[in-house]
């Protein structure tokens, strides 16, 4: 009754992974590679928050095309990259940590530094974010080198040494005691610590104060802050979705008994719980859009340009605004088709059309004042 049962829950899992997995990792190169491109547009580019954001959506996909593609392979054609050599074995394994440790990492930074500008006690300037990125990015590959270094295929660690049972990607607990020692009873509980609880404490942290201080900017200067909200409501939908769908699973294993992991259904359930683990790191463009008032204009100036095609769109999610309600910050921040009435604007993406306007209204207008 049991190997039944365990036979059908295995073969359950792995219909589940091999259908939701290839959506997944779809839709995540899809949506970080767009993403990536919008954020890096000039008129975005200027917010040092969307340089950030753009490093994200890498380390995002990196973490889905290490942790999940490998996954993916084992469940659907019993294909373990790690197991081909022993150079695999250790580099698919120290990337895959490599790219998990950022994501929650960046996360953390970015929200402290957002926080610090708009709160105007720091200046952050491209130079410093670049310095930010690259010491974060060292930090992590030295942190996580020793995997690259310890792990090879050899014998199993749980199972007993014979010539009939095949090696796995792990650490040879007899030549490397003392390392294997301290992996399987120190460096979880560092990890669990250093990229688990501190980041999420300072993203939870971080966007409170965010809360706070915007409001208290909006209230000051209602126009003069409307592209740092549209830049900080990106990262607060980020940040909450980050901390929504990642706690769950390091709950499980955090609460999980080691016996556990032996029960029939502890599959299943891991399966589902990496699975929404893996849907964050997909959804950012969902987000951005959803969230980002000027990352919507530049995504559909970006289409506008290298598709052909023209995309009109009208803001509803503010009051009317005539040419004379339009800041400077509104004219160098929105997209250079943007036509302006006297009661709203209309996003116009094919340069053609915007021409034959201004022609038209060159032979027909007369002076006016607004």
């Amino acid at each position: 009754m049991n190997d039944s049962l365990t036979y059908t829950h295995v073969n359950l899992t792995r219909w589940v992974s091999s259908i939701l997995s290839p959506i997944i990792l779809l839709g995540c190169a899809v949506g970080n590679i767009i993403s990536f491109m919008v954020l890096l547009r000039p008129r975005l580019r200027r917010q040092t928050t969307s340089i950030y954001l753009a490093v994200l959506c890498v380390a995002e996909m990196g973490t889905c095309y290490t942790g999940l593609l490998r996954q993916f392979l084992l469940d659907a054609f019993d294909f373990d990259i790690r197991l081909l050599n022993s150079f695999t074995c250790r580099t698919h394994l120290y990337l895959t940590y490599v790219f998990l440790r950022l994501a929650p990492l960046l996360l953390a930074v970015v929200t402290l530094q957002r926080y610090l500008y708009v709160s105007q006690r720091a200046v952050c300037t491209l130079r410093s974010t670049c310095i930010q990125l690259l010491s974060l990015f060292l930090f992590v590959c030295l942190a996580e080198f020793h995997l690259f270094t310890y792990y090879d295929l050899t014998y199993s660690d749980t199972r007993p040494r014979t010539e009939y049972v095949p090696f796995e990607c792990t650490v040879d607990k007899v030549h490397h005691k003392k390392y294997y020692d301290f992996r399987s009873k120190v460096y979880p509980k560092l990890a669990l610590v250093a990229y688990t609880i501190v980041p999420l404490a300072i993203i939870i942290l971080g966007n409170v104060l965010l809360v706070r201080t915007v409001r208290r900017a909006s209230k000051r200067s209602r126009s003069s802050t409307r592209k740092k909200r549209s830049v900080t409501r990106m990262l607060y939908a980020v940040s909450v979705l980050y901390t929504v769908l990642t706690s769950p699973a390091s709950i499980f294993l955090a609460i999980a008994p080691t016996n556990y992991q032996l029960a029939p259904g502890f599959r299943l359930q891991w399966t589902l719980l990496r699975l929404l683990f893996y849907l964050c790191h997909s959804v950012n463009f969902l987000l951005f859009c959803a969230s980002g008032t000027f990352f919507r204009q530049e995504f559909i100036s970006f289409i506008n340009s290298n598709c052909g095609c023209r995309i009109s769109w009208t803001d509803h999610s503010n009051q009317p605004l005539t040419t004379a309600a339009i800041t400077k910050l509104d004219e160098e921040t929105l997209p250079p088709t943007t036509k302006y009435n006297n009661h709203n604007i209309i996003l116009l993406g094919s340069e053609k059309y915007s021409s034959r306007l201004h022609s038209k209204a060159s032979v027909e207008s007369q002076p006016t004042s607004v």
